[in-house]
């Protein structure tokens, strides 16, 4: 008989890990969790809207959410990838931290999670993609500490979505940028998930005696859809199927809201087995990521330290993947805004856990903190804007907790609870509101309705007090306020 020998060490204290894995531009509709919610409510075209395709699944990414909590009103505060991480690494809306838009830089007086763990006497690690950089640059290995906080940021990157990392000279390269070329050749040791994997198993071994945040940022599954052998053939073009709500042609009357931008839309004639295509690839950059998230649980069960990690699965923003005749992100839908949310925690998570209250980026740090027993002599939660909803998570007193969050970019805002959505466009055009139990495809605006005119009226009212603690500049807008004001009605 052979034993398994590995090098277990019990850490100094009972302060929880935290492993915070972040993929990019991640449709939540593509993880097994996500499904079983929709399809258990009777939405099974929802939960699978490209076909259920045989032989996908996400075990390990669902096991997080099994025995753990899943959150299914989780949403990204910009769906764009720099202003969403600058919330939820500093747990304050992105224009106030100084990245509103992609390209913009993380102040450097930007309290981060990392400098309050820092402090705390964890050790702080980032690996993988992080486009917060203030020179913006592209790989951009190893960013300026004194930006972020991460004190072990060796592997910390700042854009680019490389399919294939090497070492050379003890340091990470780029050895191909052409994507299709990188894919080609790239194996289970190069290819960029698996390599960054690799390096936050290494870290978690190194540290694994004292309290550790390890951030593994991953820049799947974000185009360009390609993935290496054997995941690039593992699913069917003939198993894939386009979405109910794909169309090229509707959403372009003289109503359209301004959000349904020439960029994200397909054209008039676009060829749809490209989608199809392209729809396989994705689900291969996911199933490989999901055997990634099981070598870090393997990790950690063989070090004995599971159960007092934290660890959580999310993104940055989704990826419409042909709903509604759109790709990548931008717009306020549900694929596009709402991100996997999915956390472990035994001490402090109940297993089966589902949340349907809205909540959105800007609320990580505050609950992440609370759940590792932060003193507040460390963190002060009133510096931040984000809700602490640590107790929902052990099925807490929901009455404390608005249900409301709230997303923007640049050419529109939202207010938006576990139900209802109401976007209003720069544009100033007709506001937009769903009513995502009676309507959750997105499909039709109730916005004239008389029944929800109370809605619309207590949302605005919220968007506007959300615009003023925020200097939001859509909602502060002094034509944009008057747009607000005049849906909102007095109480009788």
């Amino acid at each position: 008989m052979f034993l398994k020998l590995t090098n277990t060490v019990a850490q100094k204290t009972d302060q929880p890990n935290l492993i915070l894995i972040i993929t990019d531009e991640h449709n939540f509709r593509t993880i097994g969790m996500y499904k079983e919610i929709l399809a258990k409510r009777g939405l099974s075209e929802l939960a699978n809207p490209w076909g259920e395709i045989p032989n996908f699944s996400t075990p390990f990414i669902d096991r997080i959410g099994k025995e753990g909590a899943t959150l299914t009103s989780m949403y990204s505060s910009t769906p764009s990838c720099a202003p969403s991480r600058a919330s939820m690494f500093t747990g304050n809306y992105p224009q106030t931290v100084g990245v509103p838009k992609n390209g913009k830089g993380l102040k450097k007086n930007a309290q981060t999670i990392a400098k309050v763990l820092n402090k705390a006497d964890y050790k702080t690690g980032y690996i993988g993609k992080w486009h917060l950089a203030v020179d913006n640059a592209k790989p951009g290995w190893q960013p300026d500490p004194a930006y972020h906080g991460f004190t072990d940021h060796k592997y910390m990157f700042n854009r680019g979505h490389w399919k294939k990392i090497e070492m050379k000279n003890n340091s990470p390269y780029i050895p191909d940028e052409n994507s299709r070329k990188a894919t080609t050749t790239a194996n289970e040791e190069t290819f960029t998930t698996d390599f960054l994997t690799n390096r936050t198993l290494e870290f978690i071994e190194e540290n694994q005696k004292d309290p550790f945040m390890c951030v593994l940022s991953l820049p799947d599954p974000h185009t360009p859809n390609l993935v290496r052998s054997p995941y690039d053939t593992m699913y069917k073009k003939s198993d894939v199927k386009l979405p109910n709500t794909y169309s090229t042609t509707k959403l372009r009357e003289e109503d359209h809201p301004s959000w349904i931008t020439k960029k994200q839309r397909f054209k008039i004639g676009y060829d749809s087995t490209k989608l199809i295509h392209q729809v396989t690839q994705y689900h291969g950059m996911v199933k490989c990521i999901d055997d990634n998230v099981g070598k870090i649980f393997q990790k950690l069960e063989d070090l004995n330290i599971l159960d007092n990690t934290i660890i959580v699965f999310t993104s940055d923003h989704g990826d419409m993947l042909g709903e509604h005749g759109h790709e990548n992100k931008g717009t306020p839908y549900e694929s596009s805004a709402l991100i996997p949310f999915l956390i472990r925690y035994p001490k402090g998570v109940n297993q089966g856990t589902v949340v349907d209250y809205a909540f959105n980026t800007t609320d990580w740090m505050d609950t992440f903190l609370s759940l590792m027993q932060v003193d507040k002599a460390v963190f002060d939660p009133n510096s931040t804007e984000g809700h602490d909803f640590s107790s929902l998570l052990k099925d807490g007193d929901k009455s404390t907790f608005e249900n409301t969050t709230f997303v923007r970019i640049d050419s529109w805002v939202a207010a938006i609870t576990d139900r209802y959505k109401l976007v209003y466009d720069a544009q100033l055009k007709k506001p937009w509101l769903y009513d995502l139990q009676k309507d959750p495809s997105e499909s039709q605006n109730l916005f004239d309705q008389e029944e929800y005119k109370s809605i619309i009226s207590a949302l605005s009212i919220k968007l506007l007090k959300y615009g003023k603690r925020t200097n939001d500049s859509v909602v502060n807008n002094a034509k944009m306020q008057a747009h607000i004001k005049q849906n909102i009605t007095e109480s009788k």
